[in-house]
């Protein structure tokens, strides 16, 4: 009797470990360390972001210095922003808000990746308080705002709040960008976003990676029901 049911609550675990196996073993994402130490000189530039308006140092944080080296801004947002995160939030949430890239004279033009960046950082820096407000974004926006949040919250670490957003924005087939017409393929929408980040999120095994224009809409919808059927 007692190996029937040892067969019995293996067979009702096979579908964990199936899917905890293509999940891969990364979990949900974790704040990230805020308390590296730099050379002298980096962080007396560090310090002297508190003392600026949170603008003035938003600003400061588009440097190619903090841009090139994720360690440094996590760090840098922190010090400049932990006093006044609502101040940081209110800032990124407005560049969130606006397309990243222009279709001016047939070319499309990169307008808004550097405010991004920065913007993206900040949530990712202050999780707890950025979950609420993404998630709010996300339902009150339009398609840029709805697909530039799904971008942003990728890496965020907000729980279940962050998981919802990311799985329920696979259900979401706006398109999010403008046709360009440097590449071919039909544009993103906001599921093939969201597929992306999820698969980069969770790690997820044996999936294809990335979803891109190049790919027809059939192969993007069928690799989106095969995630979901593992998440």
């Amino acid at each position: 009797m007692n190996a029937y049911k040892g067969i019995a609550i293996i067979i009702l675990m096979i579908p964990f470990l199936i899917s905890s196996n293509a999940r891969g073993e990364t979990g949900e994402p974790k704040r990230p360390n805020v308390n590296k130490v730099f050379d002298a000189q980096k962080e007396e530039r560090i310090n002297e972001l508190a003392g600026l308006p949170a603008r003035e140092a938003f600003e400061r944080l588009k440097a190619l210095e903090y841009r090139a080296d994720t360690s440094l801004m996590y760090k840098a947002v922190d010090t400049a922003f932990r006093s006044r995160k609502s101040e940081a939030l209110m800032l990124a949430q407005s560049y969130t808000e606006l397309p990243l890239t222009e279709v001016v004279g047939g070319r499309a033009i990169s307008s808004g990746g550097e405010n991004f960046l920065v913007a993206k950082r900040i949530f990712e820096t202050f999780p707890e308080d950025a979950a609420p407000v993404l998630v709010s974004l996300y339902k009150q926006g339009d398609a840029v705002t709805r697909g530039n949040v799904i971008r942003a919250a990728g890496n965020v670490a907000g729980g279940e709040e962050i998981r919802n957003l990311l799985i329920q924005a696979l259900d979401d087939t706006s398109v999010y960008e403008e046709e360009n017409p440097d590449l071919s393929g039909s544009p993103m929408r906001i599921c093939d976003l969201a597929y992306n980040e999820l698969v980069l999120r969770y790690n997820v095994r044996n999936v294809l990676r990335t979803i891109s224009p190049a790919h027809r809409l059939e192969n993007r919808d069928y690799h989106i029901g095969v995630l979901k059927g593992m998440l």
